[in-house]
């Protein structure tokens, strides 16, 4: 029997308990007296909670105490992970072994072991580290493993396994340091492996780290280091003086990564300079080709008017996806759409078929008086749902097509589904405020299911209110039509009266808001950004000081409403800093301000839709059509009607506004959404 959902999920989700674990055992791993009687259900997760932050602040005897009684709750895993990790230097190698092995499916698993595999190192305990550490990727573990190799005598084929943890251009972590005073005295520091060493740390930027290895260096040679070291200190400005080198393997090494690396400082000079090595340095092919093809690649990115000459030297089995995508950016900039149509049929199918190709194969077409074929080519792309589609249908004011789907599930597929052990627990990790655990859980579930399976644990997720997971489980299964479910607008009101404050579209700050976190209040990512809008801590010191907000930390940006506010007033910040623009707003709050006036002084920027498909960031150049495609769908779903992102695109220079008019939706026969 199947059901549709238009709004929640009718079922509710009962909450089985995980499994159980003897009273002997627990006694045995908390110390404490049984309890008398189990806790009532009610009480457990506020149980857990204490016990829990009774642990973050260090306090394990009432750590113990709360935990009496939890046994039989789903979550318990989780106070034994926490017990165990605070005690593993001193836990029996057998008793977390076996945890570990019982819960390998759980999100704390790898976290654990890594911890505890280091105390092992720590305490010398090679035997039960080479019994449990086999298989790791974690560096400083390989590094104490090959250590307990040496200390064991163990050390037949060990030398490959330290020269690779050796040549890396970076300095490795201080536990590796055993590993590799065993390797100079094995003499496995070859000038060869050191020169390898070198050529990665160049490769990586990492020019002052080739100081430390000049020990490395035999005597002889460190002229040619010396000499490198010089040429990155001069930015490679005296790079063609190398014809006057001997062509032998280590100055022809030497001259190829200068090139590439001069050809990230400015690509016309290093065209110029390869052009005078090429007839001197016997490069290998691989050699040769991978050289051209880096500095065409940098010339296509700056958009240098010579590419077209530099590309024609890349050999064929050097040109790429990423290569012949940047040399088409380059004839789009430059307006040559000959070269352009060309360039595009040259792509792989897949590339061919996506909506940006598309687009600008049609606008090619036009350009070149190829009316008929231009036109079909916007019809086909208009009946999609995406940035390009609005745009093709914007080109020939045609209507936007949006065709939902109500969503529709069998019943007792949710059931079943919902009822799995790891859903469950992530589901619980989230209803006890472990956000973060509650994420790394459905995140390791939901890698388990199939693409059939991803639109159910949508449902699951929607009906508990967790809109980032439904939203990331529906795009991994490619079913994009529940757009009830992919845009929710919770925070409608808090939105409204921040968007209304600071004169902005509603539908706009959703837009940013749903491409910043997909609607993840807790939402942080590598770079320290925070919650809905990701909001970085400095900014938001910054905005209290120059607008009068009151900021506490940053916990408050995990808050929604806070963060809403914060996330607003910047946009507001940006509008007037860019004379309205939204587009350079929107590159602004990915990029960062300066990245934008970098790119508005350094590139021709008379046309909004080409200056987007050539900014050198590939996640700026798709955040701000993804925000604008987000953007006209929470405009239809909060106004029933859609400006036309055509509107919100004024010209770079001029700062005109394009045509206001909304476009009407219709439900044709959409295949691509956004």
């Amino acid at each position: 029997m199947k059901t549709n959902v238009p709004a929640s999920i009718t079922h509710r989700v009962s909450r089985p308990y995980l499994r159980r674990f003897g009273q002997v055992a627990l006694a045995l791993l908390l110390g404490c007296q049984l309890p008398a009687t189990a806790l009532a259900a009610g009480d457990e997760r506020e149980r857990f909670r204490q016990a829990w932050g009774a642990a973050s602040h260090g306090d394990h005897a009432r750590f113990r105490e709360l935990s009496r009684g939890l046994e039989g709750y789903l979550l318990f895993p989780y106070l034994r992970y926490e017990d165990l990790r605070e005690r593993r230097a001193r836990a029996p190698a057998a008793e977390l072994a076996a945890f570990l092995d019982a819960h390998r499916e759980w999100a704390f698993t790898d976290g654990l072991r890594n911890a505890w595999l280091k105390s092992l190192a720590q305490r010398r305990l090679w035997q039960d580290l080479m019994a449990h550490g086999g298989g790791s990727a974690d560096t400083e573990i390989r590094c104490h493993l090959a250590r307990a190799r040496i200390e064991l005598g163990l050390t037949a084929e060990l030398l490959s396994e330290v020269q690779a943890l050796w040549a890396v251009g970076r300095s490795q972590p201080d536990a590796c340091d055993p590993a590799f005073k065993w390797l100079r005295d094995e003499d496995g520091i070859t000038p060869a492996l050191a020169w390898e060493r070198v050529r990665l740390a160049m490769l990586a930027g990492n020019p002052r780290f080739t100081l430390y290895l000049a020990r490395f260096i035999p005597a002889a040679e460190r002229v040619w280091l010396e000499r490198w070291q010089k040429l990155n200190a001069e930015r490679y400005r005296g790079l063609q003086q190398a014809r006057h080198w001997p062509d032998r393997d280590l100055p022809r090494m030497i001259a190829a990564i200068s090139l590439q690396r001069l050809a990230s400082y400015d690509a016309a000079q290093a065209m110029g300079a390869f052009r005078v090595l090429d007839g001197h340095f016997q490069w290998e092919a691989g050699v040769r080709g991978a050289t051209v093809r880096e500095i065409a690649l940098q010339a296509a990115v700056s958009l240098a008017p010579d590419t077209s000459d530099m590309m024609r030297e890349v050999p064929d089995s050097h040109r790429d996806p990423q290569l012949l995508e940047w040399w088409a950016r380059q004839a789009l900039s430059a307006g040559d759409w000959t070269s352009l149509q060309r360039l595009i049929g040259q792509l792989p199918a897949e590339s061919r078929t996506d909506g940006r190709w598309r687009y600008w194969l049609a606008i090619a077409h036009l350009e070149q008086g190829r009316q008929a074929e231009g036109i079909a080519g916007l019809h086909e792309l208009a009946l999609d749902t995406s940035y390009y589609a609005f745009l093709a249908a914007d080109r020939l004011q045609h209507p936007y097509t949006i065709c939902p789907r109500e969503p529709e599930f069998d019943r007792e597929a949710i059931r079943v589904l919902g009822q799995r052990d790891d859903l469950q627990r992530a589901l619980e990790l989230r209803a006890v405020g472990l956000h973060d655990w509650a994420v790394a859980e459905w995140s390791r579930a939901a890698g388990r299911l199939s693409r059939d399976e991803l639109p159910v644990a949508a449902a699951v997720a929607h009906e508990a209110g967790w809109h980032d997971r439904a939203i990331h489980a529906l795009g991994d299964s490619g079913e994009l039509r529940y757009y009830a479910w992919r845009f929710p607008m919770p925070w409608q009101s808090e939105v409204a009266r921040e968007a209304n404050r600071q004169q902005l579209d509603p539908a706009w700050v959703f837009g940013v808001m749903r491409s910043e976190s997909a609607l993840m209040e807790s939402a942080r990512s590598p770079a320290g950004a925070m919650g809905l809008m990701q909001v970085m801590p400095n900014t938001a010191r910054r905005l209290a000081r120059s607008h009068g907000l009151a900021y506490t930390g940053r916990s408050q940006l995990r808050d929604g409403e806070q963060n809403i506010r914060f996330g607003t007033t910047f946009m507001r910040e940006l509008m007037d800093r860019f004379e309205q623009n939204p587009v350079l707003v929107m590159g602004a709050y990915n990029a960062g301000p300066r990245a934008v006036e970098r790119w508005l002084s350094s590139r021709p920027s008379h046309d909004t839709e080409a200056w987007i498909e050539t900014l050198p960031y590939y996640e700026t150049r798709d955040y701000i059509p993804r925000v604008l495609a987000f953007t006209a769908i929470y405009d239809w779903q909060i106004n029933q009607k859609v400006q036309r992102i055509s509107s919100r695109m004024p010209g770079i220079d001029s700062g005109t506004i394009g045509n206001p008019e909304t476009a009407e939706v219709v439900c044709l026969a959409a295949r691509q959404d956004a």
